[in-house]
């Protein structure tokens, strides 16, 4: 459970609230008027018992001295004394506040070892104790550092340390690996407020100075890790933050406030300035409000603080991610189950690690080491959700590119369908040309797996699809104009492949393309059968009434034949009346049944009434002759390093 505001001295001590100059009631500290009397709050400055009446004086000793000094010697009929000796100032130990100092060990010395062998006679009150300081680490599950600062440490263990600091952490060491160490376990805290008090244990009463409670009558010391010491006073009205009284003010480097040999408040610095979401801002004094620190008892456990302020967010969802221990994959997947989570932190309380830029920097690295190696596993390894709740042109880009070297046709279409309708709010221009021009690739790679699976169809609707989308693409035009060719669309073909291609590598490309174009034209009102370009055997299939049947074409055979297997489909049955042929070969002659089979079409050349010879081919099962009976209907033109039988008809 989180821990509960002690009970604050402001409830009942008098002399820390405004008092009214006209009736002597004491009054809230915001008060504009009386409880009592109604008169206006203004001038409470003047009354003794309030803090700031103290000083009230000052502004009037300036013009009285110099007015006594003009008139004094005309009124006095004496020789005027020689002016007094004003002894020199003493030195002002506080180092310069523009210089944040002791906020990094790679920087700043170790405040552990920065310990006094005489008393410090500047704090004029109990000099022969010091605060205890140290470096305070934070430490998340992973063993990764969530920022260090230097914390002054009471006597009895007790320290002030901002929320912000804990957030994440499950671990914070006091002075680890020095004398002294120890470990933050519980304290106090009320939830969303900007600093707690935390326990260090063990305790080391002798090395520090116990813990008390703030009282503004009394002389105030500021003292630095260093042991740098100033007199402090506040600079405005406090705020009541728990057991604390919060006065903001400047803070640059971290001190520990002192009263006659106690601890009473923290000078905290705050490297992120401004408000936070949760309330007031964090840099400047936290005066302690509470029971002394030998009364205290912790009541809350870090653990406390972590499921209170921390657990369950969008934060804590993903920051496994930053554990080096942990595989790609299986970090990646973080993203699924954080981004559906609430918004715990705003982003001025997110630690620094986990950050924006430093979780997008991760998730880029660890995308990245899939190229080259494993594409499709490390592109499936995010999903497309997570991709849009990342907004990051770059992890984008690298996604895409995951997909496009794994040249699988899901991941293409998966990556092609989440880019095209992602919107970049804060993306350059030059980033958004970036996608779109690897979008194009993608678009492209996805019509060549088309191709590569055998699925002309989806090929060429991507295609259509494409130049549509990218009409000045010149990579699709030429596959569009390929593909008019092969539709036997010459008009639109050319068309499609007369502009000139300024890519070095389209060139050859488009150039086989007009030469296909120019042979395309040749045959015009001709029948074209392709065969394998090269090949001395021409393969073919026709169809014989409604049954296609495969067919060698054989310009020395005189009969076309027909196998046993595909006279059965036709349904032509074979008898003893059945006319029979002889045959001979280079070792053998013999009878074989002749039929005459249905209208015969190639690829549009029909041929009605062929008398075929019932045959199985040697090696060739269910394979037909196309003979010089069917042939010789047409003008023949056989190319054979193109792959081309021309037929004309007679």
């Amino acid at each position: 459970m989180p821990a509960l505001l002690l009970p604050s001295r402001l409830n009942g001590a008098a002399g820390m609230r405004p008092q009214c100059p006209s009736c002597d009631s004491f009054n809230e500290p915001e008060a504009l008027h009386c409880n009592q009397c109604g008169q206006p709050m203004e001038g409470i400055g003047q009354h003794s018992k309030n803090p700031a009446g103290r000083w009230s004086w000052l502004p009037w000793t300036l013009p009285l001295g110099v007015a006594a000094w003009l008139w004094l010697p005309a009124l006095v009929d004496e020789e005027p004394e020689a002016p007094p000796v004003i002894p020199p100032a003493e030195p002002n130990l506080k180092q310069d506040s523009s210089r944040p100092r002791f906020q990094s060990p790679d920087k700043d010395p170790d405040p552990a070892l920065l310990e006094f062998d005489e008393p410090q006679e500047t704090l004029g009150v109990n000099t022969g104790g010091r605060a205890r300081w140290g470096w305070l680490q934070m430490e998340d599950p992973a063993g990764l550092s969530l920022g260090i600062s230097a914390g002054a440490i009471s006597a009895e263990g007790w320290v002030a340390l901002p929320r912000k600091d804990l957030l994440g952490a499950t671990e914070i060491l006091f002075r680890q690996g020095r004398p002294g160490s120890g470990q933050i376990r519980s304290g106090f805290y009320r939830i969303g407020d900007p600093v707690g008090l935390w326990k260090v244990e063990p305790a080391d009463p002798a090395a520090s100075l116990p813990l008390a409670a703030y009282d503004p009558e009394m002389q105030t010391w500021g003292i630095e890790p260093d042991g740098a010491t100033r007199e402090w006073m506040p600079q405005s009205g406090w705020k009541v933050v728990g057991s604390f009284l919060h006065i903001p003010e400047p803070v640059s480097t971290a001190e520990v406030l002192v009263q006659e040999g106690a601890v009473v408040g923290w000078l905290l610095p705050d490297e992120r300035s401004g408000e936070s979401a949760r309330g007031a801002g964090l840099a400047g004094a936290w005066l302690w409000n509470g029971l002394p620190g030998k009364e205290l008892s912790e009541i809350a456990t870090l653990a406390d603080f972590q499921q209170s302020e921390f657990a369950g967010g969008v934060v804590e969802g993903y920051r496994q991610i930053f554990d080096n221990d942990l595989e790609d994959l299986p970090a990646l997947s973080l993203l699924d189950i954080a981004r559906i989570r609430p918004l715990r932190l705003s982003e001025e309380e997110i630690p620094l690690i986990y950050d924006r830029d430093s979780l997008l920097a991760n998730v880029r690295d660890r995308l990245s080491n899939g190229l080259g190696r494993d594409p499709l596993n490390y592109f499936w390894g995010i999903s497309a959700d997570s991709l849009r709740w990342l907004q990051d042109p770059l992890t984008t880009r690298i996604w895409m590119a995951l997909a496009l070297e794994s040249g699988d046709i899901e991941s293409l279409r998966v990556a092609i369908d989440t880019t095209s309708d992602l919107v970049f709010a804060a993306a350059q221009p030059q980033a958004l040309k970036d996608l779109e021009d690897l979008l194009t690739e993608l678009w492209i790679a996805g019509i060549e797996a088309y191709r590569k699976a055998g699925d002309q169809g989806l090929a060429h609707q991507w295609i259509e699809q494409g130049r549509i989308r990218y009409p000045g693409n010149d990579t699709l035009r030429l596959l569009d104009g390929e593909r008019l060719l092969d539709n036997g669309e010459l008009a639109a073909a050319e068309v499609a492949l007369e502009p000139p291609v300024l890519k070095a590598d389209l060139i050859p490309f488009r150039d086989s393309l007009l030469k296909r174009l120019q042979a395309e034209r040749s045959i015009e009102g001709r029948i074209l059968v392709r065969f394998t370009p090269g090949s001395p055997v021409i393969e073919a299939t026709a169809q014989v009434g409604n049954l296609p049947v495969d067919f060698l074409v054989d310009t020395g055979a005189t009969s076309t034949t027909i196998p046993h297997s595909v006279i059965q489909q036709l349904g032509i049955t074979l008898d003893g009346r059945t006319q029979q042929r002889r045959i001979r070969t280079a070792s053998d002659e013999f009878m074989a049944p002749v039929v005459e089979l249905p209208a015969i079409n190639l690829n549009g050349a029909v041929v009605s009434g062929i008398q075929a010879t019932v045959l199985d081919l040697p090696g060739q099962p269910g394979v037909g002759l196309l003979g010089l009976d069917f042939l010789s209907n047409f003008r023949l033109d056989i190319d054979i390093e193109r792959g081309w039988l021309l037929l004309e008809p007679r």
